[in-house]
């Protein structure tokens, strides 16, 4: 039968008054006969704070403790028994707390209180280790939590560790990830500059010699385990593998060579990321790969790289005679333009008459893919080009042409994109990228009228009074090319574009007529506010 009719916390503030031994006495009659659990909780709460001011009450703590974490029913009881165990800092304390570790299944709460009550009690080497095997937990907060606490340590002392843990054949490839990632995340917290290792050859010479040690398990991890999808473990292997690019680079060098399609592929993917020149012979190699996965990361590899000499190879590839090849493989033909767009990107003041002069190619998909890509460049030299272009009869090289055309913004093509207009012939769909690229382009020019510059008011002026006209007049244009023409009017045209927009008011397709209305409105509004 329980004696003590005293609350705990009641207990705990005059334990001085009572005495320490007593004090814990009446505790622990709490923790052992009391059926409410709560007071049980507060019981062993207070217990473990005298435990922790009383050298000579420890043990029995300790054992009270022990006694609950392994042997109580209750996942509460254990909870605050393993806080308890924290609190006290008894180093005894370690066997139980690692014994229930090892339960399964073990409920969370239960192990993250182990987990916090050994951090306190002791955390050198053995309890490193445990601490490194929770990082592939399977609950998130038990991962963030061992991962902080690992990031306390020395970093050459985490370093060490975990690159020995890399070599442990029982963990999986997601728990050698999460060592990369601690691995990266602590050398970029203590590296100043990825482009000089001078710092942390310096201020850590051990971890830089450390690294250099493993080098050879570290690439064979990360070559396993590299996932594009995972941006934080992609930014810990560059971390790592920036610091050691004078050792590694060989190595890489020398697995662009291996059969193993995924060590291959993240090969290929790392020579591209470290931008390593050496490699763009083998990369080029590798562009008919049977894999296409391999072929892809060797495109986007040359286009991080930046060299120049890829392109030809690159557009090698679209020069195919198979009409259906931007169908069947539209993925390879856009990782393709994108990489000739960063090769040009790394190589600004580089000359594109490779590209002009493929444009005599016999190929309509180069055609449009170049077109593409002058665009994206955005270069005042591609016009004169792009505007011959357009003389082809392909739909997709007229299309990519106009477009590209709008992206430069130059009114020198203004009108050749008005023919495409013009022309009845025309399929709507070209008519309305013609169409949005010359709005592009008023776009790109409007301040200049507004500075006054006569030549181009003239020019846009004359444009405008054509494509008026052109909404006016003909009843039977496709009703989207009506819409681009509102759109444009809506924002860069007069009083003159009110009578074109009333014509388009009665339209007998209904989105034109809203449109039509919508921009009368706005242009109504811009005038009064002109004219005051």
């Amino acid at each position: 039968m329980l004696k003590t009719k005293i609350n705990p916390r009641e207990i705990y503030q005059r334990s001085q008054e009572f005495g320490l031994k007593a004090s814990a006495d009446m505790l622990t009659e709490i923790i052992e006969l009391e059926k409410d659990n709560n007071k049980r909780k507060e019981a062993i709460k207070y217990l473990g704070l005298i435990g922790n001011t009383s050298k000579s009450l420890k043990n029995e703590c300790f054992e009270t403790f022990e006694n609950l974490l392994i042997s109580d029913n209750k996942i509460e009881i254990k909870c605050e028994a393993a806080k308890a165990l924290g609190r006290i800092k008894h180093e005894k304390a370690l066997k139980p707390l690692k014994w229930i570790l090892e339960q399964k299944p073990i409920d969370y709460n239960i192990r993250i209180a182990a987990l916090k009550a050994i951090n306190k009690t002791r955390f050198e080497e053995p309890e490193i280790r445990l601490f490194i095997n929770e990082l592939d937990s399977n609950f998130k907060s038990i991962k963030e939590y061992v991962f902080i606490q690992l990031l306390s340590l020395n970093p050459g002392i985490l370093i060490n560790l975990l690159l020995d843990s890399l070599k442990n054949k029982k963990f999986s490839n997601n728990h050698k990830a999460e060592l990369i990632k601690l691995i990266g995340y602590e050398i970029s917290s203590i590296n100043v500059s990825f482009e000089d290792r001078s710092y942390i050859k310096i201020k850590y010479p051990e971890i830089l010699s450390n690294l250099i040690k493993n080098k050879d398990i570290i690439l064979s991890v990360v070559t396993q385990i590299l996932k594009e999808e995972d941006p934080s473990l992609m930014d810990s292997v560059i971390s790592i593998l920036k610091l050691l690019e004078m050792e590694v680079r060989k190595d890489l060098l020398n697995l662009l060579l291996l059969d193993d399609f995924i060590v291959k592929k993240n090969a290929i993917i790392l020579c591209g990321k470290l931008k390593l020149n050496d490699a763009v012979d083998s990369l080029i190699s590798s562009l008919d790969n049977i894999y296409n996965e391999v072929a892809i990361a060797a495109i986007e590899a040359l286009g991080e790289i930046g060299e120049l000499s890829a392109v030809p190879e690159l557009i090698d590839i679209l020069d195919i005679e198979d009409i259906s090849f931007e169908y069947t493989d539209l993925d390879m033909k856009l990782y393709i333009l994108d990489a000739i767009k960063k090769i040009y990107l790394s190589n600004k003041d580089y000359s594109y008459d490779y590209l002009y002069s493929s444009l005599a190619k016999d190929n309509d998909t180069i055609k449009e893919s170049i077109a593409f890509i002058l665009g994206e460049m955005g270069k005042a030299e591609s016009v004169k080009p792009l505007i011959d272009l357009l003389k082809e009869r392909n739909l997709d090289v007229k299309k990519n042409t106009a477009i590209a055309l709008g992206k430069i913004g130059s009114i020198e093509s203004l009108g050749d994109l008005l023919k495409i207009i013009e022309d009845d012939k025309a399929y709507w769909l070209l008519k309305k990228v013609a169409t949005d690229a010359i709005y592009n382009i008023f776009q790109r020019n409007w301040y200049r009228v507004k500075d006054n510059e006569q030549d181009v008011t003239r020019a846009l002026n004359k444009n405008m009074a054509f494509l008026t006209d052109h909404l006016r007049i003909k009843e039977n244009e496709n009703h989207k090319v009506k819409l681009s023409l509102i759109k444009l009017l809506e924002n860069y045209g007069g009083e003159q574009a009110l009578d074109a927009l009333i014509k388009r008011v009665n339209d007998f397709h209904r989105v034109v007529r809203i449109y039509a209305s919508n921009a009368i409105k706005k242009i109504e509004e811009r005038l009064e506010l002109e004219n005051s």
